[in-house]
């Protein structure tokens, strides 16, 4: 994964937010795409080239508690490979089968709860909340 620069001029990091590359490694032997191996999963070859993926994948299920609303979410990219990211969006959209694109690294974003480093993507589509949440207040 590669960032650029985040400017001190004080703004914000979505405003000096530049696009993040997500490298992933694929087979030469077998196609099978995967990420930070130094080997083929499927076929155990060690002849791996570095592409650059799309950035676009769905939420898959996660093996966690509902309490634990803010762990790393698997993420299965177009590609084929799966990576833990951290969702944002809010609470409601954050579910299994939402596709997401990738914002970003938490290298450059402020917040009580992310680490350093962690990738973050967000819903590609606003999700509407729920006629019964809609219709509560």
């Amino acid at each position: 994964m590669r960032k650029g620069p985040v400017p001190a001029d004080g703004r914000s990091a979505q405003e000096t937010e530049t696009p993040t590359e997500l490298l992933f490694l694929r087979c030469t032997w077998c196609g099978t795409a995967t990420i930070r191996r130094s080997s083929c999963p499927a076929c155990w070859s060690a002849e791996l080239v570095t592409e650059r993926s799309e950035g676009v994948g769905v939420v898959a299920p996660r093996r966690t508690t509902a309490a634990d609303r803010d762990a790393l979410w698997p993420v299965r990219m177009k590609e084929g490979f799966v990576v833990r990211c951290r969702v944002t969006g809010p609470p409601h959209a954050v579910r299994p089968g939402v596709q997401v694109r990738l914002a970003g690294s938490s290298a450059a974003v402020a917040g009580e709860r992310t680490v350093r480093g962690e990738l973050l993507v967000r819903p590609c589509v606003e999700a509407p909340l729920d006629g019964w949440i809609r219709d509560a207040g």
